[in-house]
């Protein structure tokens, strides 16, 4: 579905996009997860995804109100002499978007590129640039992982699916962005953490939508779900909740720009993507289905969270954040049915299909929705890149599981089956039929579909590791 906010033309590198467009794929280094708590990291526009990115909370503010010249062209002034003036302003925005109260202040930090990435990755800072942090990072081992995570063999299961080139090209394509971070709300320590010493449109942004964590971090505990060991499918559901309550607050605030503060703002955008460490670096390794991933909670989080706030108001955007989503068909069928996503039923328990005997196993799970309709636009995600801009693939989706091994004929390759359960013998028959695209379009994986039992449909193919 696509943005139904217009937005400027826009690439990764020069855009100058609103808040949810446009925006490069971040590593998972914005985790910065630790003693229970996980850093949330604004990528250019908006935080880095998940898995890639991380959780917050979001509550904003109403009325954008009048805007001060701080957008505007020759405000040289640095983020600490910008806050005391800017700080209030965009507080009280951020109550009124989300209806809730502040109930303490939330320090503010801005730090140059060094001191930044080492907040980031965990260690302390010694306040380079403006302030003093520290990031609570914590074992790798310790983090969430959302759907873009390439380990336990998903990067190897979307290489054999044809949804990206090779597992190595997508992994490298996922640790390239944490030069795109450039802010992030630390839920243990409850700071928020900007990159960038000088005030300008951009920091700005990026401060409103750390906010509506931090807001939301104060009424509803975002950090709760992800100690129930949730799958990477839970963790991207929730995650889209977090993350599109924070864009939805943003874009009010994007909302409140007028013609001259909108030109300064695409005028600062153009100008970020030159600054080191402002974005992702025009080398950098792109992978149309990494961007897609990581940014589903931001595009896909924000349509969802916007609809159910049409329907609902803050209240019910709250009661989303305390019962969150779990499954990426849920944030899909937000926007169509607000007051019905959350209803929807949990997926059911599909047994993983079988790996040939003395295969190497790479790993087991659960695509979901979101990834599985994005294979009828493998063919042409090179050029067009991913984004749903008609229906999902199915509205029959009951479950699905995967299991991914090394091909035996060539340790190059690996192969994947995946089961597909749908409610029923005719919800199959039309993703079969959905799916003749995909299977066309994907001779080099050698795709191929196959019914199973009553109900099931099962997929399989070979990709380059």
């Amino acid at each position: 579905m696509s943005d139904p906010r217009p937005a400027p033309e826009a690439s990764t590198a020069t855009a100058a996009p609103p808040p949810s467009g446009g925006r490069a794929p971040l590593p998972r280094a914005a985790w910065a997860l630790g003693a229970g708590g996980l850093a949330l990291g604004l990528v250019v526009g908006g935080c880095s995804g998940l898995g890639a990115g991380a959780l917050g909370g979001a509550l904003v503010a109403g009325a954008a109100g009048p805007r001060v010249a701080s957008l505007l062209g020759g405000d040289q002034r640095s983020v600490a002499e910008a806050l005391p003036e800017e700080l209030p302003r965009l507080r009280a925005l951020v109550a009124e978007e989300r209806g809730l109260d502040w109930e303490e202040e939330v320090p503010v930090h801005a730090l140059d590129d060094e001191a930044f990435e080492a907040a980031l990755a965990g260690d302390d800072g010694d306040g380079g640039g403006g302030g003093e942090a520290s990031g609570s990072g914590a074992d790798e081992d310790e983090w969430p992982v959302g759907l873009d995570d390439p380990a336990d063999g998903r990067a190897e299961t979307y290489a054999a699916l044809g949804l990206t080139p090779s597992a190595t090209a997508y992994q490298e394509a996922w640790e390239s962005g944490d030069s795109a971070v450039v802010g992030f709300y630390d839920s243990q320590t409850r700071e928020v953490v900007l990159r960038g010493v000088g005030w300008t449109p951009v920091v700005e942004e990026t401060l409103v939508h750390e906010l509506v964590h931090a807001l939301d971090d104060q009424h509803v505990d975002l950090d709760a779900p992800l100690e129930d060991g949730l799958s990477p499918e839970e963790v991207t559901a929730h995650a889209a909740v977090v993350e599109g309550d924070a864009e939805r607050v943003t874009w009010a605030w994007y909302d409140g720009l007028d013609d001259e503060q909108l030109e300064e703002y695409d005028l600062a955008w153009e100008g970020s993507g030159d600054d080191e460490g402002a974005g992702a670096s025009a080398d950098a390794a792109h992978d149309p289905l990494v961007e897609a991933l990581t940014l589903f909670p931001y595009d896909y989080g924000y349509v969802a969270v916007d609809a159910v706030d049409e329907v609902r108001g803050p209240a019910g955007v709250t009661a989303l954040l305390e019962d969150p989503l779990t499954t990426t068909e849920q944030v899909l069928a937000a926007a169509p049915a607000p007051s019905a996503s959350s209803g929807l039923a949990a997926p059911v328990d599909v047994a993983a299909p079988a790996a040939p005997e003395g295969a190497e196993v790479l790993g087991t799970g659960r695509l979901g929705l979101f990834p599985l309709s994005l294979l009828p636009l493998a063919d042409e995600a090179e050029d067009e890149g991913y984004f749903l801009e008609d229906d999902v693939v199915t509205f029959a989706w009951a479950g699905d599981a995967w299991t991914t091994w090394v091909d035996p004929q060539d340790e190059g390759r690996a192969c994947t089956a995946l089961l597909v359960r749908l409610d029923d013998a005719r919800g199959r028959d039309d993703l079969a039929d959905d799916l003749d695209d995909w299977v066309a379009g994907a001779g080099a994986v050698g795709a191929s579909l196959a019914p199973v039992g009553e109900s099931d449909l099962e997929l399989r193919g070979c990709g380059d590791r």
